[in-house]
């Protein structure tokens, strides 16, 4: 209720990047199943901790005898019926079983653990979707802006060539061309709105929330300063080995798996077991008095007279068993060489991802700082293109040349800053960083 309340609230006004990330965080399906399946090696971790305390049972059994029956006051055959009552109350205790217990719960302690790591795991991929989102909403949201200027621009161009052809200063072929230019504009705005709102609709779907017509986000300011990576590719993958939680959940299994294979072994070992056993019962033949004893044995008495105790031990040597000991230790050994070939592979797909990324940090800066460079030349062109246009001393096909390539560079650049933001912050993150706006 309160969550729900919290997003019509969040709906009226624009979201933040941490409550994207947060409401994403708290309702997405995978992150809620790894904690799920984490409960379950807790679960089993208690039960392993359990097999370690002696088990008790009791039972209890009534029987009718009729028929040919031992009479249990003469211990002898009779055909005269009674019923009879037993109870026992039993105890068993694992001495010894080649230490596959300690083992089991070793192996359960690190998939905890491990399961830990694998929600962190799971929480870091919502974050970089998350991210990639809401930078999405923002760069289209800057592209819509643009468009709209630019359908501002030739609108007002529009309105200055009419007079100049009303005046006859302009053919009116320029003013045709102008008008389609505006039409032009007028799509581009409709195709940024469309890709703004699939944006939208991407991130919501993201943060597991129902569509809303009245999403929008929060722009928050950009840190647009070109700065070099001052820390190697090397470097930072090694940061990244320690900080990033794939690598730690990889390791954790590995263990698990090593304690998986002890535990194999541990079934070539004897077994060795403590008993105990308390036990009593009652016969409605014995209630009868007799020579011997006049008033008879009723109920509590015969359970106190008749009360026995037993204690044992058993060893038991495995000697042949159909191979299983040994198919299981094979099983083992070969999945314990699959979990390393996994952690082995779970580093280097890290190792890709931060080569990759490092090497698309620096071609972002780079074009970054080029298409800046771009855009600073190509509206000094069209402003002065468009002073000579509006004195007609250009003609509107020159005119919109220039326009366009200015309207172009606008849009490379926004889209280059993002590109570089993002990047960045890729990088950082590898880096153990969290990513904030």
């Amino acid at each position: 209720m309160f969550l729900s309340l919290e997003m019509v609230n969040a709906q009226k006004n624009p979201w933040t990047f941490k409550q994207c990330l947060d409401t994403a965080l708290q309702r997405n399906i995978s992150v809620n199943q790894s904690r799920l399946t984490n409960e379950l090696n807790k679960t089993s971790l208690e039960q392993s901790k359990a097999n370690r305390i002696p088990g008790l049972s009791a039972s209890a059994n009534e029987a009718l005898n009729v028929g040919n029956n031992v009479d249990p006051i003469t211990n002898s055959f009779t055909t005269e019926g009674f019923h009879s009552t037993n109870f026992s109350v039993s105890s068993s205790y694992n001495l010894f079983n080649g230490l596959q217990n300690a083992n089991t719960i070793r192996q359960q302690r690190l998939n905890i653990k491990a399961g830990e790591y694998d929600v962190e795991k799971v929480k870091n991929d919502v974050t970089l979707n998350v991210t990639t989102g809401y930078l999405q909403v923002l760069f289209t949201t800057e592209i819509l802006a643009s468009a709209k200027k630019q359908a501002e621009a030739t609108m007002a161009q529009v309105d200055r060539t009419t007079k100049l052809v009303n005046a006859g200063k302009s053919p009116e072929s320029d003013l045709l061309q102008i008008q389609s230019q505006l039409a032009t504009d007028n799509l581009a705005v409709i195709t940024a709105q469309n890709q703004l709102d699939i944006a939208n609709i991407t991130l919501m779907q993201l943060m597991e929330i129902p569509i809303s017509d009245g999403f929008s986000v929060v722009a928050p300011a950009m840190d647009e300063t070109i700065t070099d990576i001052l820390l190697t590719n090397q470097q930072i993958y090694e940061k990244s080995l320690t900080v990033q939680p794939q690598i730690a959940g990889a390791a954790l299994k590995t263990n698990a798996s090593e304690m998986a294979l002890k535990v194999s072994e541990g079934a070539r070992y004897p077994r060795v077991t403590l008993g105990a056993n308390l036990n009593s019962n009652y016969a409605s033949s014995r209630d009868k008095g007799s020579e011997v004893n006049p008033e008879g044995n009723p109920f509590f008495k015969q359970m106190w007279s008749n009360m026995g105790q037993s204690f044992s031990m058993g060893i038991s040597i495995p000697i042949y068993s159909n191979r299983q000991i040994k198919s299981n230790i094979d099983r083992a050994k070969i999945n314990l060489a699959t979990i390393r070939l996994t952690e082995q592979n779970v580093k280097n797909v890290l190792r890709k991802s931060v080569e990759q990324t490092y090497t698309d940090a620096h071609a972002s800066i780079k074009k970054y700082d080029a298409v800046k460079q771009q855009l600073a030349a190509v509206e000094a062109v069209y402003q002065n293109a468009e002073k000579k246009f509006s004195v007609g001393v250009m003609s509107a096909t020159d005119f919109l040349i220039q326009k366009n390539n200015f309207a172009q560079s606008q849009s490379s650049l926004i889209q280059a800053k993002y590109d570089f933001i993002f990047k960045r912050k890729i990088l950082d993150f590898y880096q153990g960083k969290a990513i904030t706006f």
